[in-house]
């Protein structure tokens, strides 16, 4: 097994991956970011001119996920990347640090 999939491994057993997901969906909500992708999911389909019966979950996601990507506020992202770093310099054997 290599070094990424070691790291992946430990970090779902670990219980890191669930607690930093929980904690990136609290920050979500209260910066307002799930109202704002779900006004966009409203537009997306109010404006859909081939009418909703052949709208897709496909084509939401396609409209819906560079805006939801970009509208992370950057203190989230910034938090979320320090704490991931943080649990693979934890996570690391010696000789790798």
């Amino acid at each position: 097994m290599g070094i990424r999939e070691e790291l992946l491994k430990r970090f779902i057993e670990s219980g890191e991956r669930e607690r930093l997901q929980e904690i990136l969906r609290s920050k979500l909500h209260s910066s307002g970011w799930q109202d704002r992708v779900k006004d966009r999911c409203q537009r997306v389909v109010h404006e859909n001119t081939e009418g909703i019966e052949k709208l897709t979950v496909d084509d939401m996601a396609e409209e819906v996920t560079p805006y939801a990507r970009s509208a992370v506020p950057e203190d989230v992202k910034t938090e979320i990347l320090e704490d991931i770093r943080a649990f693979i310099f934890r996570a690391l054997p010696e000789s790798e640090n």
